[in-house]
């Protein structure tokens, strides 16, 4: 029953009290678990709603190193939109989203296919935990060992040498045409385990029957996965796919330890911009236009995702 310009202020009135007894019955009945998500809530407050607040505050002053100069306006956002930094900065963010978003939901579906096909346990519990590894490794390991692996000198440059492939050694973390690849695939590379599992877990409720009724109807092994494993999947796909958009539009870590002079046009995104504006450069209101600009584009981001087919059946 929703309030229209036709009812009374009594009627009104009536349906405010109601609501009202609905909350409190609520809070009476539910208190214990309201307490335990508290903690949470007021960590969320103080950590990230605050902490939001005051940046789209200071996007609208001329703020530097002590503090406010006043209200500006959205001169801060003209700025930012004008700039040719932000707008590389912004197609760099759209493309390595993109990319870190098609690879990072569809592959790990490879290894979670492969290590639910894989009978000795043993071997299936060493699987797990070699893929999982990455993800437990900051990207300061990550980004050193791919270094020495990518380097002139390094393994893949020897074998490609070694092969006939190539004339001269790659310049894989100094070539801006290897910086967006680099970003996407290391990333992907790290977080393939973490997403792997949760496929994994998926795979783990299905009924081996229907693919023995699928094997016996004379389905093939890519027919079966086709038609029975990947509708299966399907839930565990929208999770992924959620939260693999949301977390590449804030790409950062793996992308400023590849930024040098070279590589700077292609792996700068929005994220190190307000970074370098802010924290090197002290021009806060810019800097955080460009944050909010960026908070916009991931609601926007997650909002097309949720518009998905699925997603609104799945309650995500």
């Amino acid at each position: 029953m929703a309030v229209t310009d036709d009812m009374s202020p009594r009627e009104g009135a009536g349906l405010l009290r109601i609501r009202l007894g609905r909350v409190r019955s609520s809070l009476k009945r539910y208190w214990p678990y309201y307490l335990m998500i508290a903690p949470a809530l007021i960590w969320l407050a103080m950590f990230l709603a605050w902490p939001m607040l005051q940046g789209i505050l200071i996007s609208f002053q001329k703020f530097g190193l002590m503090g406010s100069q006043g209200y500006v306006g959205f001169d801060n956002y003209l700025e930012a939109l004008q700039d040719r930094t932000v707008i590389q900065a912004t197609i760099n963010t759209v493309l390595i989203t993109i990319g870190i978003t098609i690879s990072g939901t569809l592959l790990p579906i490879i290894p979670a296919i492969a290590l639910a096909e894989i009978t000795p346990r043993p071997m299936r519990s060493l699987l797990q935990s070699a893929i999982y590894a990455p993800h437990l490794l900051g990207w300061v390991i990550i980004i050193g060992i791919w270094v020495n692996v990518l380097s002139p000198i390094g393994l893949v440059n020897s074998i490609l040498n070694g092969l006939g492939l190539i004339d001269g050694p790659i310049p894989f973390f100094s070539s801006p045409h290897w910086g967006q690849p680099l970003v996407i695939g290391l990333t992907t590379w790290k977080d393939l385990g973490f997403h792997a599992l949760i496929y994994y877990a998926a795979l783990m409720t299905l009924n081996t029957e229907l693919i023995e009724a699928a094997a016996m109807d004379g389905a093939n092994g890519l027919q079966r996965i086709r038609d029975v494993v990947i509708p299966h999947l399907m839930p565990a796909i929208r999770v992924v796919l959620l939260i693999t958009v949301l977390g590449a539009s804030h790409t950062f870590d793996s992308a400023f330890l590849m930024l040098n002079g070279r590589t700077a046009e292609t792996v700068r995104t929005l994220a190190i911009f307000t970074y370098e504006r802010g924290i090197l450069r002290f021009d806060l209101g810019v800097a955080s236009a460009a944050g909010v600009i960026l908070l916009i584009f991931s609601l926007l981001l997650g909002l097309g995702v949720r518009m998905l087919p699925g997603f609104k059946r799945q309650g995500l």
